[in-house]
């Protein structure tokens, strides 16, 4: 039963990350058109503030139940089609880990930082700033969506 425990808190924190990553890159950024431009920003700061809980919560709980689901001897074992497999899968979420960093930690607190005042134009910078955004954001989903072809590669 602690398997099935186990292996359900692992999906549901990769539909989590992984499916959140696509839902705001494919839904929700395209559909902030449709609200004026002071409003995209508090409804992106808001839903990247809860985003963030959300995958972070799923990262540390991926790497406890992934660390468990991992075979002994396996983790980054490459002399085998599984072996290698499991290597990529792992790679990909290191970056995917990383670059989640890289946002949360330099790219957000930037854009606050360098955030126009009421009725102030964008800076050259913060323009900057913020397309660097959804490239890092589609990047990681793309490697999101790589991961679940690797899981689907591992079960064969």
């Amino acid at each position: 039963m602690l398997d099935v425990i186990r292996d359900f808190l692992h999906l549901l924190a990769t539909v989590t990350w992984v499916g959140g990553m696509i839902y705001i890159n494919l839904a929700l950024m395209p559909a902030l058109t449709a609200i004026d431009p002071p409003q995209r920003g508090k409804l992106m700061g808001a839903a990247g503030k809860r985003f963030a809980i959300l995958a972070w919560s799923s990262v540390l709980i991926l790497i406890i139940t992934g660390y468990m689901k991992t075979p002994a001897g396996m983790l980054f074992e490459t002399s085998t089609g599984y072996g290698l497999t499991l290597t990529v899968k792992h790679l990909a979420i290191l970056v995917m880990m990383i670059v989640g960093i890289y946002i949360s930690m330099v790219i957000v607190p930037k854009m606050g930082t360098l955030a126009p005042k009421g009725g102030e134009p964008p800076s050259p910078a913060f323009i900057k700033v913020q397309k660097s955004l959804p490239v890092l954001s589609i990047a990681n989903m793309v490697l999101g969506v790589v991961v679940l072809f690797c899981v689907a590669l591992l079960r064969l």
